[in-house]
């Protein structure tokens, strides 16, 4: 089991440093969220797990980060495929949970 969680340490340590080094985006390599935010009126999350939650006043999203928390009004899911997510609406608050 030790054997496990260390292989599993070093292979992260080593993602870290290609990615560092190589100068390589860390949503592609590392597989951590992108959140791209378009005033207060959109954002855009890319390399999320699942969603969690939906209504029109919040949305949490599962991401390798922890859970994003969306909250605003009249919330809506305009784009959704694999690997991305377009959120529409009044955002008043976005927070990670752990």
């Amino acid at each position: 089991m030790k054997n496990a969680k260390s292989k599993k340490i070093f292979i992260k340590s080593l993602k870290e440093n290609i990615t560092t080094n190589l100068d390589l985006p860390d949503e592609i390599i590392l597989n951590v969220p992108l959140i791209t935010i378009l005033g207060r009126s959109k954002i855009s999350i890319e390399n999320f797990k699942n969603i969690l939650e939906y209504s029109n006043e919040k949305i949490r999203i599962n991401t390798s980060c922890g859970i994003l928390k969306i909250e605003g009004s009249n919330l809506l899911l305009m784009e959704l495929t694999k690997t991305k997510l377009l959120i529409k609406g009044s955002l008043l608050k976005f927070e990670f949970i752990l």
